[in-house]
């Protein structure tokens, strides 16, 4: 499953100097978080690869995207190109192939992709965040052995990033799935319930949850019109709570036994990828994801959205549309 070997590594280090890289550029500048707009294909120094389908990871030994060079094994891979990649794997394996989220790969809007291009790249590349996600697919960066037809979801994730004690890598995958189920991406909505997602690989289940005085669904007025102005803090306000209240066991192999092949990855220093098996609430964010992408099309109509802008996906007239349907489908829970 991995590609660990060092000659194996190297041979494909050889071949990468040899592709002609001009036409779509090696690797992306990232511009702003969500863009609409393809990466820019600017050239830069990302010329290495390394690869654990369906994860690319792109990443350089020099400049000012640098990977830490540390090799614990001595592969040839930096372990923490190797550790990120797990991650994105793993997540795609928990959320796409075991607790049946919406898999990008088969949404509309990702049409035709069938690869996810990580670039590891400076800070300062991608506005001084950790990561970023886009919202578009585009044709695949050349590598040994892959298709010219290729066409790839992409991320970007912060060279300072240590997959280990981050999950960073795990929650851009997630806005992936959001991004391929629906247009709807007002911040409470989006990074809320990505925040939720990070506890799907971690330890010990869900985060800090800040219940509201009315512990009831749905919330009172005053309580939604403080939800809809958070970002990632929501999901103490709303996704934590509802994951716990919907499924307070939140024991991933109630379902499903989880395959070997997730249950014994690990990162470069021996731990678990998959930490634990508590993870609260998985059916109902499913469900709400799928029931947003049925609600989008009529909120569109109804708000007059001749197509969905960037800014039409954030608009705060969605913030009604999007909770209505998340309390559907806590009634039909």
């Amino acid at each position: 499953m991995q590609k660990n070997d060092k000659s194996e590594h190297q041979r494909c280090r050889r071949a990468l100097a040899f592709i002609a890289i001009s036409a779509v550029g090696f690797a992306a500048i990232f511009e702003s978080d969500g863009s609409d707009q393809k990466p820019s294909q600017k050239k830069s120094t990302l010329s290495e690869c390394f690869t654990l389908e369906p994860v690319r990871v792109f990443y350089a030994t020099e400049g000012e995207s640098a990977i830490d060079p540390t090799d614990a094994d001595d592969n040839g891979v930096p372990d923490r190109v190797e550790d990120v990649a797990r991650q994105v794997w793993a997540a795609r394996m928990l959320f796409c192939e075991i607790l049946d989220f919406p898999d990008p790969f088969d949404s509309k809007r990702f049409q035709g992709a069938n690869c996810i291009e990580v670039s590891l790249l400076d800070r300062s590349r991608i506005n001084g965040m950790n990561g970023v996600a886009y919202r578009i697919a585009q044709k695949a960066k050349p590598i040994p052995g892959g298709n010219s037809n290729d066409r790839a979801l992409v991320i970007a994730v912060a060279t300072t990033v240590d997959a280990r004690s981050n999950a960073t890598p795990a929650h851009e995958f997630f806005h992936l799935i959001q991004y391929g189920s629906t247009y709807f991406s007002n911040r409470w909505f989006l990074e809320g319930m990505a925040r939720w997602s990070e506890s799907g690989l971690a330890s010990g289940g869900l985060g800090n949850k800040m219940l509201s005085p009315d512990t009831g669904w749905p919330q009172r007025r005053e309580t939604r019109d403080r939800l809809f102005t958070m970002s990632y803090d929501a999901a103490q306000l709303l996704w934590n709570p509802l994951a716990e209240t919907v499924d307070p066991d939140g024991k991933l192999s109630t379902a499903r036994k989880l395959p070997d092949e997730l249950t014994t990855l690990k990162y470069s220093d021996g731990s678990k990828v998959l930490r634990d098996e508590l993870f609260n609430g998985a059916g109902l964010m499913r469900d709400v994801l799928i029931e947003l992408g049925k609600t989008d099309n009529q909120t569109s109509q109804e708000l007059g959205y001749e197509e969905w802008t960037l800014a039409n996906q954030g608009n705060e007239k969605n913030d009604q549309y999007i909770y209505d349907a998340v309390m559907e489908v806590l009634r039909r829970e």
